[in-house]
């Protein structure tokens, strides 16, 4: 029985070598294994913040973009209005200019419009009251100073425009509006404009 208990003893005793051994050798490959996800996840959370903060700058670059863009179509369409505005006062004076300095005025851009010489004129109800027989006479006698037919006549029609005078002869009509005639420089004149007013 002593040699059988010691056999069992020994098996035990190997038994629990082993056992020993292969969790000292669990125990380094779990501690090694261990190292290896720290190193996996240190990488992986490196890689992760870096993506993220390039993410994060290219999403700032496109609000901030978005942003100047906004911002640039707001301005433009501050100064379009201011331009506008500018040319709608410019109108407006216009048509309050000295009674013979807007006499003159409309009487040059009549003379000018005419095709033939015996259009009418036609002018809004408060001008060809105030203006409109002056008009006539001074557009007539440009005409007939540069050589051309003088047989304007003043319509007893008028129209609803803000001042000026519209040349109509037949089938054809020529505005010389006011309206018409700041339109008409608002291209040339919009770069001096914004120049006085953005600069």
């Amino acid at each position: 029985m002593d040699g059988i208990s010691k056999i069992i003893d020994r098996i035990r005793a190997d038994s629990e070598a082993e056992v020993e051994a292969i969790l000292a050798e669990g125990k380094t490959r779990a501690a090694e294994v261990a190292e290896e996800f720290a190193e996996i996840e240190k990488h992986t959370y490196g890689e992760a913040i870096a993506k993220s903060a390039a993410e994060s700058v290219a999403r700032f670059e496109r609000l901030k973009n978005i942003a100047e863009l906004e911002a640039k179509k707001a301005i433009l369409t501050e100064k379009q209005k201011l331009l506008a505005e500018t040319f709608a006062v410019a109108e407006a004076e216009l048509a309050k200019l000295p009674e013979a300095q807007y006499t003159e005025l409309l009487a040059k851009h009549a003379a000018d419009a005419a095709r033939t010489g015996a259009e009418t004129l036609v002018f809004n109800a408060a001008d060809r009251a105030r203006v409109g027989a002056n008009v006539v006479a001074g557009a007539n006698k440009l005409l007939a100073g540069a050589g051309k037919t003088a047989s304007l006549t003043l319509s007893a029609e008028t129209r609803d425009i803000s001042g000026g005078v519209i040349v109509s002869g037949g089938d054809v009509e020529v505005n010389a509006s006011l309206s018409a005639l700041v339109s008409l420089r608002k291209n040339e004149l919009s770069p001096r404009v914004a120049a006085i007013l953005f600069e």
